[in-house]
């Protein structure tokens, strides 16, 4: 064998291992990611993966899974809300200013946080498929409204406070160990997994997000499918705000101002692409534990919210032109 052969063959055998990294990264990059961030939180302070510490993560981290859930849907068939905050804050005014507090307004609360996360849900769907409206656009729009018909509501001031069974939803543990909130988080995940894997409308979602037109000619009624997908999403966030007063207690009118970026870094973190109809809940799953516990990791080591915001660009960053890389590799 000439010495051009062989450094062809030790050429072909090092791009060979190369793609083998590459495709090992893509598939369990994520979870590498969250394991050494992990080990070294664990260096830097011990009680951080002690289990009842990683408990109160997951408990941290349930509202923002449940909302990312949503939005993991809504990206995998190219649309977004930005509204999400504003939705899950005005849920929380809500609750707290029907049931004031009281055990026997509690089935009327959480019906009523559940038709307005449905209804703003509609209303993104329609602005979305039927008015031709860019998701990013219409979104922020229906944000904007929700703020203003926050403060319409409340004049300035919230007021009232979460019945004691939503507060248990939020706060309270099963057995005395497991926070509900992990388990209905939990619970959610399954199913809408079990949706995407299993059923014929998950494998709609992904053949609309992957190509409308071919999917449309195909036979799927692809509206149909987003505006259902932009419903399931408000479901979730309705859910979440149920959740989220629980844990909270008391309403504010800024509650939810972080969740649009987070849950929308959740789901680019756990490999679901703006390109659409590729990706999934797992990654998904991933990506907002590690948004939650980079953001404990941040406060432990004494930086702020700042720094948890410009480590969260830096980590998109890096993800984008790494799937742009790969993409190129190829």
């Amino acid at each position: 064998m000439s010495d051009i052969e062989k450094n062809l063959n030790i050429t072909g055998k090092s791009l060979n291992a190369g793609k083998a990294i590459l495709k090992f990264l893509r598939a369990g990059g994520i979870y590498l990611a969250l394991l050494i961030l992990v080990i070294i939180s664990g260096i830097i302070s011990p009680k951080t993966v002690e289990p009842e510490q990683l408990l109160t993560v997951l408990r941290n981290t349930a509202v923002l899974g449940i909302i990312s859930i949503g939005q993991t849907l809504l990206i995998l068939t190219r649309g977004i809300d930005l509204s999400v905050g504003a939705n899950v804050t005005l849920i929380n005014l809500i609750i707290a200013g029907i049931s004031l507090g009281k055990p026997e307004n509690t089935l009327i609360a959480i019906i009523a946080a559940l038709a307005v996360g449905v209804a703003v849900g509609l209303f993104n769907g329609v602005l979305a498929v039927k008015l031709k409206i860019e998701p990013l656009v219409g979104s922020l729009g229906v944000m904007i409204l929700l703020e203003g018909l926050a403060f319409l509501y409340t004049k300035g001031f919230a007021k009232g406070i979460t019945p004691p069974f939503i507060k248990t939803i939020g706060t309270g543990k099963f057995f005395g160990y497991i926070p509900i909130s992990i388990i209905l988080w939990a619970v959610l995940s399954i199913i809408i997994i079990f949706i995407l894997k299993r059923t014929i409308f998950g494998r709609y979602i992904y053949s609309v997000g992957s190509n409308p037109t071919a999917a449309n000619i195909a036979g799927i009624k692809t509206d149909r499918v987003r505006i259902f997908v932009y419903i399931i999403s408000g479901l979730l966030i309705g859910i979440a705000g149920i959740v989220w007063s629980g844990f909270l207690g008391t309403p504010t009118l800024t509650s939810g101002e972080y969740f649009p970026l987070d849950s929308i870094s959740a789901v680019i973190i756990g490999g679901t692409t703006f390109a659409g109809g590729k990706g999934g809940i797992g990654g998904t799953i991933v990506g907002a534990i590690i948004m939650v516990y980079l953001s404990s990791f941040l406060t432990i080591v004494g930086l702020g919210v700042e720094w948890k915001i410009i480590a969260q660009g830096l980590i998109i960053l890096l993800l984008v032109f790494g799937y742009t890389g790969r993409r190129s590799y190829k």
